[in-house]
């Protein structure tokens, strides 16, 4: 059960949406929201803040400058902190906050001790460079927390068809159960998807996810069978179809193999950087 949500804003459009998403699961599940601001080390203390720094030295002191940088981070916590803050208050839900100084993906790891969910926008202030830079901080924060973490698009978009990409692992059982249970407690269609080398093997598993589904939760469920050995790639081809669009994709991240989740062309991280839809990955 959901009774805590973690939301880190950084200001941008993608974290703005990321807390419309957050507010609404917060409503129906009658949870509440934290909202998170790290002051990122990186900017108060890297290279380039102290070689700009430096290189102006002669006509304003470094300490003055560091200290000008540190009021304008606490600044923007404060204005956008204030935002996540309005949003709650408009949709009835509770709200704290939180401000932390450290490495963004790592501040957020800690912050989500106490919370049941992150919901995170899929790219920050910097998302145009998403194509250049590997390694996002969402794509740390997925790597290093064991909390299920919800990645938004750009738009806010109510859940209407939830699409459920199953592969029996560990990982995939509690992206099953957590799918299951949003779709229950919003009474929305599910559908299962498993992609494997033999059609014949995925509709097996289906047979058996479609049953237990039906029974222990009451749902509607369709299934599709896909055959391949590009996992990834038959998830987003379902999922962006444009004919048969889902609001909600859920699946475990990282799959059967250890090494995937080192391995920057998994299935998982594919998914994440392609897909159009929120996607709601559990460990």
């Amino acid at each position: 059960m959901i009774k805590q949500i973690l939301v880190p804003t950084d200001g941008s459009e993608n974290s703005l949406a990321a807390a419309d998403y957050a507010v609404s699961i917060a409503r129906t599940n009658k949870a509440s929201i934290l909202g998170l601001f790290v002051k990122d080390i990186k900017v108060l203390a890297g290279p380039l803040i102290h070689d700009i720094g430096t290189s102006i030295g002669g006509m304003v002191p470094y300490g003055t400058f560091h200290q000008t940088i540190r009021n304008m981070l606490e600044t923007q916590a404060d204005t956008y902190l204030n935002l996540l803050e309005g949003k709650c208050s408009q949709g009835g839900v509770s709200f704290r906050r939180e401000i932390r100084e450290g490495i963004v993906s790592h501040e957020i790891t800690k912050s989500s001790d106490a919370c049941d969910l992150i919901a995170m926008g899929k790219g920050g202030v910097h998302a145009e460079w998403h194509d250049v830079f590997l390694g996002t901080t969402v794509e740390f924060v997925v790597r290093q927390t064991h909390k299920p973490v919800l990645i938004t698009p750009r738009e806010y978009k109510p859940f209407s068809k939830i699409l459920i990409a199953y592969d029996g692992s560990i990982y995939a059982d509690k992206a099953l159960q957590t799918g299951a249970g949003m779709a229950q407690t919003l009474k929305l269609p599910v559908t299962v998807i498993c992609v494997a080398d033999k059609k014949d093997d995925a509709t097996g598993t289906l047979s058996k996810v479609k049953a237990t589904l039906e029974k222990d939760y009451g749902l509607k469920v369709d299934t599709i069978a896909a055959e391949g050995s590009d996992h990834a790639r038959g998830i987003l081809e379902v999922c962006n179809e444009e004919d048969n669009r889902f609001d909600l994709l859920v699946m475990g991240a990282y799959g059967h193999s250890k090494i995937q989740a080192i391995i920057l062309g998994s299935t998982t991280v594919r998914v994440m950087r392609s897909s159009d839809c929120p996607i709601l990955l559990c460990r």
